[in-house]
């Protein structure tokens, strides 16, 4: 028997006996022996698929295709780990391959499903996952996938019945289970979402994923303390979990249980849902500060910055030179004005080479944390200023003042993830603009079409400098939650804020007032979508308000 031979059979012994590690070293011998035997090639690519060895998986499987390049075994798992790998253009190649020599083959345009959805192409999805379906019509996975790429393109009513086609297959499918409940989410059906998870949570009770997704339904039905107990229950299950120590630090900071929030909240980027920031400088973990140069890293959005730049003050008197990396438009208003901060640099893609000249860094919104710090300090007055020379312009353009003035703010960003459930349409604050008062819309970019009585103001505006002249010069802010609350907060403007049913943690679960602005007034949705009720109390306490800010605009 030759040396080749002799491994072959020590392999598949070894791989029938379960043991792949040693399979894969008697194929890896082999192969290194007989190069030209595929077969020794697509075994090897086996085991290492087997102990998860993607890369290797992949070079096997992609010299046995070398040897044989229509072997449908060899292109269909040198494809699929292709895909794993983000190969997806050579992914796509082989599977089309694969497709035009066996065109009956339903797992093949799954796969090719699969591989366009990945590439964005949503049409090329569909077509080729509704092809697997006619040969496969039983097959609930392809009925879930089909449903994924309909979700992708909004088609709503289809993806739900597609995820209910593979329910109908086979009633515990959890992936299908999952995804209608992701989809039932979205549409505010926050009962029918429910009872998807309550059957995964029958189908795998020791799930830290499902009890964190149950956790975050809960949530959104206003069922704070079940919501809570289930992000607890989740991370006792998988203490390593990122995302479940993520929820779980949104359900505590919206009940005000700031330190142990703020503790839960650093693992937002190991979660992916906060920055993770180079590892070029050490991070800065709360020890003592002399004589360091710390960089302060803004991180999410623009209303984030505005809020948690509060929080410098407490590196006053620290010892450190403390340099703060923010969006570039923030700057020219925050500038010269924050206790704790000696320079502002703007954020780019990338660290500078010099990492502009510190020495360790923290991000903006872990400083609660590495001050050990509870409940967020309430600013009786503005710790922001509009710049004087941008108050004396944007006071000419508002013109005088003669009756109370109110901005508006209806829309956030589109593009953020909870921006259908944020925002409102300018429709719902019509009934305002019949009171008395000037309103002003502060809707960037400036929408066309505008009723007489509400006066764009926008044209002009450079950067929050501008912005922060116009909301200091109003009596009145009502937006949804957006960074202009956070501006008008940070400025001491009185703002009203409308919020979705799920709102957001920093507004906490309940109440009217925020420990984050004292001239902040919370007017909050009670069903999911409808901002009909939010709006009539909102317009009935204008309308009582607005005597006293004329008297206010008399008193001048």
């Amino acid at each position: 028997m030759s040396r080749v031979d002799s491994l072959l059979r020590q392999g598949e012994q070894a791989f029938n006996q379960g043991d792949v590690a040693g399979a894969e070293r008697c194929f890896a011998e082999a192969a290194r022996l007989a190069p030209q035997a595929w077969q020794i090639h697509f075994n090897l690519g086996m085991c290492r698929d087997r102990l998860g060895q993607r890369e290797g998986a992949f070079s096997a499987y992609e010299a046995a295709h070398r040897l044989v390049p229509d072997h449908l075994p060899v292109l269909t798992n040198l494809a699929v780990n292709a895909f794993h790998l983000g190969k997806l253009q050579l992914a796509l190649d082989l599977t089309l391959s694969q497709v035009a020599l066996e065109p009956a083959n339903a797992l093949a345009y799954d796969n090719l499903g699969q591989i366009f959805r990945q590439l964005g192409q949503y049409e090329g999805a569909e077509l080729s996952l509704r092809n697997a379906l006619l040969l496969a019509p039983d097959a609930p996975a392809i009925h879930n996938n089909l449903g994924l790429v309909l979700l992708d393109q909004n088609k709503l009513a289809e993806a739900e019945q597609a995820f209910l086609g593979a329910l109908a297959k086979n009633p515990d499918q959890v992936d299908a289970l999952v995804n209608l409940s992701t989809l039932y989410q979205g549409q505010g059906r926050c009962e029918e979402a429910l009872a998807c998870f309550e059957r995964v949570l029958a189908l795998q009770p020791q799930s830290a994923v499902t009890w964190t997704n149950l956790g975050n339904v809960l949530k959104s039905m206003g069922r704070y303390q079940e919501a809570l107990e289930a992000q607890r229950k989740a991370v006792e299950l998988a203490p390593d979990y990122p995302l479940a120590h993520w929820n779980y630090a949104i359900s505590l900071l919206g009940q005000g249980q700031w330190e142990a929030g703020w503790r839960e909240y650093e693992w937002g980027a190991a979660s992916g849902t906060r920055t993770r920031f180079s590892d070029r400088l050490p991070r800065w973990q709360g020890e003592p500060l002399p004589g360091r140069r710390l960089l302060l890293r803004s991180e999410q959005g623009l209303g984030d910055t505005l809020q948690f730049v509060r929080f410098a003050r407490y590196l006053e008197g620290s010892g450190a030179h403390v340099t703060l990396e923010c969006q570039a438009p923030l700057i020219p208003l925050l500038q010269g004005q924050l206790p704790g901060i000696d320079r502002i640099v703007p954020q780019g893609n990338d660290l500078p080479a010099d990492a502009w000249g510190c020495d360790c860094y923290l991000s903006l919104m872990s400083l609660p944390f590495a001050l050990g710090l509870g409940t967020p300090p309430l600013l009786e007055g503005a710790y922001l200023q509009a710049p004087v020379e941008h108050l004396a312009r944007w006071g000419e353009r508002l013109g005088p003042r003669q009756r109370p003035r109110i901005g508006l703010v209806w829309a956030g960003n589109p593009l953020h993830r909870n921006d259908h459930q944020r925002s409102c349409s300018l429709d719902a604050l019509m009934p305002l603009l019949g009171l008395e008062a000037d309103f002003f819309s502060l809707q960037l970019p400036a929408p066309a079409g505008l009723p007489a009585s509400l006066k764009d103001i926008t044209a002009g505006i450079q950067d929050f400098a501008d912005t922060a002249a116009i909301v200091s010069q109003l009596d009145l802010v009502v937006a949804v939650d957006t960074a202009i609350v956070h501006l008008a907060g940070a400025l001491g403007t009185p703002v009203w804020l409308l919020l979705a049913r799920d709102a957001d943690w920093r507004w906490q679960q309940e109440g009217s007032g925020s420990p984050w602005y004292p001239h902040l007034k919370l007017y909050r949705q009670k069903m999911p979508g409808q901002w009909l009720p939010v709006l009539q109390a909102l317009a009935e306490d204008l309308q009582q308000a607005l005597p006293a800010f004329q008297e206010k605009i008399s008193q001048m």
